[in-house]
C-alpha cells in the first residue's frame, strides 16, 4: 500500500474510530450507548448494516475492510484486525475479549518478520462466537453455527454446527 493511501485511512479513518471510542468510553455498556457507537462508526466501515452494536472498547484495525451486516453484535473489548478483509453477515454476535485477525506474520529463516500475509474472514448469518474466541485469517464459519467460548478456529467450520476447542473442532450439530 502506498505511503499517501495509508496516511489518508490512517486519518480519515483510524483516528475517528479512535476518539469515538475515547469519547463514548465513559459511558455505560448498554444496548443504547452500543448503538450510539455503531452509527457514529458506520461511515468508517466498509460496508455496516442497520443496527449494529459495537462494545465498549472495541479496537479495530482497518475498519474499511471491515464489512457488517444487519443487527451484528461485537461486544465489548474486542479486537479485530480486518487487514485482509473480515466480514460478519446478518445477525452475527461475537462475544467479549474476542479475537478476529485476518493477517499472520511471515516467518523467514524461522524467524518472524514485520510483514504479514493476509487473507479474508467471513462469518455466516445468525452465527455466535462466545467470549475470548480466536478466529485466525483464512477462515470461513458456516451461518447459524455456534462457537464456544475460548475457541481458538484455525479451519473452517460448516453451517449449523456447534465448535469447541483449541484449537477449535466440530462437536455437534444444531
Amino acid at each position: 500500500m502506498r505511503l499517501g493511501t495509508l496516511l489518508l485511512n490512517f486519518l480519515f479513518r483510524e483516528i475517528p474510530i479512535h476518539l469515538i471510542n475515547l469519547i463514548t468510553s465513559l459511558l455505560p455498556n448498554h444496548i443504547i450507548t452500543n448503538r450510539i457507537r455503531g452509527l457514529l462508526m458506520k461511515p468508517f466501515f466498509g460496508e455496516c448494516g442497520r443496527r449494529v452494536q459495537i462494545g465498549k472498547g472495541v479496537i479495530i484495525n482497518n475498519p474499511g475492510s471491515l464489512y457488517l451486516g444487519n443487527d451484528c453484535y461485537i461486544s465489548h473489548y474486542c479486537y479485530i484486525q480486518a487487514k485482509g478483509n473480515v466480514t460478519l453477515e446478518n445477525n452475527v454476535i461475537v462475544g467479549p475479549m474476542s479475537i478476529i485477525a485476518s493477517s499472520n506474520h511471515v516467518f523467514k529463516n524461522g524467524v518472524a518478520t514485520h510483514t504479514g500475509k493476509s487473507d479474508s474472514i467471513c462469518i455466516g448469518e445468525g452465527t455466535w462466537c462466545g467470549g475470548h474466541v480466536v478466529i485466525t485469517s483464512g477462515i470461513n464459519i458456516g451461518g447459524k453455527s455456534i462457537i464456544a467460548a475460548g475457541a481458538i478456529v484455525t479451519k473452517d467450520i460448516p453451517n449449523s454446527k456447534k465448535a469447541a476447542g483449541v484449537p477449535a473442532k466440530v462437536i455437534g450439530d444444531l
